[in-house]
């Protein structure tokens, strides 16, 4: 398909990401300082868009369970954080029948999520043409 414009430069200030939709393709655009990268969108964990998270010099954070890839190879860095903080206090105040169960039914979800495998997320070349960011789809 070659090179798409799919942004321009002033839409992705240094140290942001964006969404973006080519064809049925979505990526992740970062600019780090100036150099613009982009990987597949969507965290091989839970699907959550990888845009919608954190970015650290190359380092991109899931939003949902804090999986993270460096945005200049796609590599996985470390897999998604499983904590259920803060979820136990909401229930302080129920009957021990129900915090059993509500624990039990945490330790469930939190056990089939370690069965998920998140995998390394797609790179796409990118190259600025003026005011444009390109991506090779």
């Amino acid at each position: 398909m070659g090179f798409v414009k799919v942004a321009r430069v002033s839409e992705i200030p240094a140290g942001t990401m964006k969404h973006v939709e080519a064809g049925a393709t979505e990526l992740c655009i970062a600019n780090v300082g100036g150099t613009f990268y982009a990987i597949g969108d969507r965290c091989g964990h839970e699907n959550a868009r990888l845009s919608r998270g954190s970015l650290m010099d190359t380092i991109v954070t899931c939003p949902m369970h804090s999986s993270q890839f460096d945005i200049t190879t796609g590599k996985l860095m470390s897999g998604p954080v499983l904590e259920l903080g803060g979820l136990k206090e909401m229930f302080t105040g129920c009957p021990d029948k129900v915090k059993k169960a509500v624990a039990l039914m945490f330790e469930g979800i939190a056990e089939e999520q370690r069965l998920i495998k998140t995998y390394d997320q797609p790179v796409y070349a990118v190259k600025v043409d003026g005011s444009d960011v390109l991506v090779k789809i």
